[in-house]
């Protein structure tokens, strides 16, 4: 199964419909949060499930939803997560490890949201699942030890990959394939040392021994 999340940040219509018409539709299953429903509705796309509380969201999405025939899953307002922390539970539960599950609409001006929503990344990482936070210009992962990365020259997301601690020191990486390799590294946070780098050969191999590492793959 594939499961792409549609959030309510910035959404490029035109990559996200794009995105979502490349996959097989048969093991699609599509969940809107809040006013990621209004971009759907824009881009023609049905989602499986529209899951908020509804604070951002112009109109009653609600009762459209409904009316198109997508379950609604309604939140209380006063809660400790947000919408899309939700729409990433559900997505876990219907899921397994050999599932993907994709982020959309996750990145815009509000960087509060920006930062929790890559903290969802590492909440995917640790039940287990793989999650891309993905928009037009960024592909977001997160790999911990044991796991393996992997960019190939002829189908990677962007020209620059930059790699960074999260939640601690990175102990044991290593980037080979890569403009400036890495043998046996350590970053402690707080350095741009890892940022833009490129691959130098068709192949480019990530791995880390300690800690949790963010790989971002940027078009510009």
């Amino acid at each position: 199964m594939i499961v792409v999340i549609i959030a309510g940040g910035n959404i490029d219509e035109k990559f996200t419909g794009g995105f979502i018409e490349d996959l097989d539709e048969s093991s699609l299953f599509l969940i809107a949060c809040d006013k990621g429903y209004e971009a759907c509705e824009r881009m023609g796309v049905k989602p499986d499930v529209l899951i908020g509380d509804f604070d951002s969201a112009k109109g009653d999405v609600s009762s459209r939803a409904t009316a198109a025939g997508v379950q609604v899953i309604t939140l209380n307002p006063v809660k400790d997560d947000t919408d899309t922390e939700a729409a990433l539970d559900l997505a876990i539960e219907k899921t397994s490890e050999d599932d993907e599950i994709f982020l959309l609409g996750a990145t815009g001006t509000r960087l509060d949201h920006v930062l929790g929503n890559i903290s969802l990344v590492g909440k995917g990482l640790k039940a287990g699942r793989m999650v891309t936070m993905m928009d037009s210009h960024n592909s977001i992962q997160m790999i911990q030890p044991g796991e393996t990365y992997v960019v190939e020259k002829d189908y990677q997301f962007g020209k620059y990959i930059s790699v960074f601690p999260y939640m601690g020191p990175v102990k044991g990486l290593n980037m080979t394939g890569f403009k400036y390799p890495v043998k046996d590294g350590e970053i402690q946070g707080f350095s741009t040392l890892t940022v833009s780098n490129e691959l130098a050969e068709d192949e480019g191999v990530i791995t880390i021994e300690e800690g949790t590492l963010i790989v971002i793959e940027s078009v510009d």
